[in-house]
């Protein structure tokens, strides 16, 4: 029996090797082949993203007043409808400025640096190319009304007045106002119609519709005063756009962009002007918001218009409160044809019926 036990050992030894053998020579290797052709080297890295991404604090700096603006408050993003989505949203806008597309928008961006910016399209520095400089032809004014003042091209696709129906014809007959009527006016955000002159409703009175030399003279449009000159920080200016902020608790104007402009030298006559302009300005358009509210044609409490039949200059002239008030300039993006808007609105109401069915 044990003899039995060692030959069935050494025959299982055996039959192992052999099989080990076996599957070895089955799965074998050949030799190498020929090496293969080099394949093209890639891009470094590093050097294309410095071209953009260097060690300045510039890019920086854009963004941190980027951050600190109103455009990157995500305000109002819920206006994410056709319509709405063209001004409201990322997305919205980029449809626009690319192919005149205005539709609805899942899930919708802020406005950001892509926005306006070609961010990461070309990897270089033709990424901070404006994604648009085209003139813009106005919604609101006569057929001539283009916006053409450069870079800030860009801004006037949105900063103008909206479509409005009805919209107010001189000569032409009494109009009916609903509930559905109630927020009648430009919509906000008739900067570029203000810069321009045109879009509001030319009422007859003492004052000439003329322009203030900003119309001509500025010939960045909105980039002039908004984005050039020294910035304050993060607070005004630069990428941050706004001009007005708080100084030790207080409020104060950046006005730097004026003088960069070639326009004006003496900062301290600037700033009176555009106190004395503002102040009156503010004095005009509060005593005509006040008539028409005492009028009862002006929610008191809501600001919208209020239901009835109003002739076409009553109209024109509820139109004109709503514009100026859009523009939220209080005369600095054109003196002149706000005040001759304001001065002619409120002489119409003196002079003529105040009478409303």
């Amino acid at each position: 029996m044990k003899m039995k036990s060692v030959f069935f050992s050494i025959a299982s030894v055996v039959l192992l090797v052999s099989s080990s053998a076996l599957i070895s020579s089955c799965t074998k290797e050949g030799p190498a082949g020929p090496a293969g052709k080099d394949g093209i080297d890639g891009e470094d890295a590093t050097a294309t993203c410095v071209q953009c991404h260097d060690f300045s604090d510039d890019l920086l700096t854009k963004n941190f007043q980027y951050g600190n603006s109103v455009h990157a408050s995500g305000h109002n993003i819920d206006r994410n409808s056709e319509g709405c989505s063209q001004c409201h949203t990322s997305q919205g806008f980029r449809m626009l400025v690319d192919s005149g597309v205005m539709a609805a928008v899942a899930s919708p961006a802020p406005i950001n640096c892509r926005t306006c910016h070609k961010i990461h399209e070309t990897y270089t520095p033709a990424d901070y190319a404006l994604r648009t400089t085209a003139p813009v032809t106005m919604i609101m004014g006569g057929p001539e009304a283009t916006y053409d003042y450069g870079t800030s091209n860009l801004c006037a696709n949105c900063h103008q007045g909206r479509p409005v129906n009805p919209y107010p014809v001189q000569g032409g007959a009494p109009v009916t106002l609903t509930a559905a009527n109630a927020r009648f006016g430009p919509h906000h955000g008739t900067q570029a119609n203000m810069m321009l002159g045109e879009g509001a409703y030319e009422i007859p009175g003492s004052l000439p519709y003329s322009n203030s030399p900003h119309t001509n003279a500025v010939t960045k449009g909105c980039v002039t005063c908004h984005m050039e000159g020294n910035p304050m920080g993060i607070v005004a200016g630069g990428h941050q756009m706004g001009l007005t902020y708080i100084s030790y608790g207080a409020p104060a104007k950046l006005l730097s962009g004026c003088t960069v402009s070639g326009c004006h030298t003496d900062a301290a006559a600037i700033k009176s002007a555009f106190e004395e302009n503002r102040t009156e300005i503010m004095g005009l358009y509060a005593q005509l918001e006040e008539e028409l509210k005492t009028l009862g044609w002006i929610n008191p409490n809501t600001g919208l218009v209020v239901p009835g039949t109003y002739t076409q200059d009553q109209l024109g002239i509820i139109f004109n409160q709503k514009f100026i008030e859009a523009d939220y300039s209080n005369g600095a993006h054109n003196y002149r044809y706000t005040r001759a808007l304001l001065k002619n609105s409120l002489e119409a109401l003196a002079v003529q019926g105040k009478a409303r069915s």
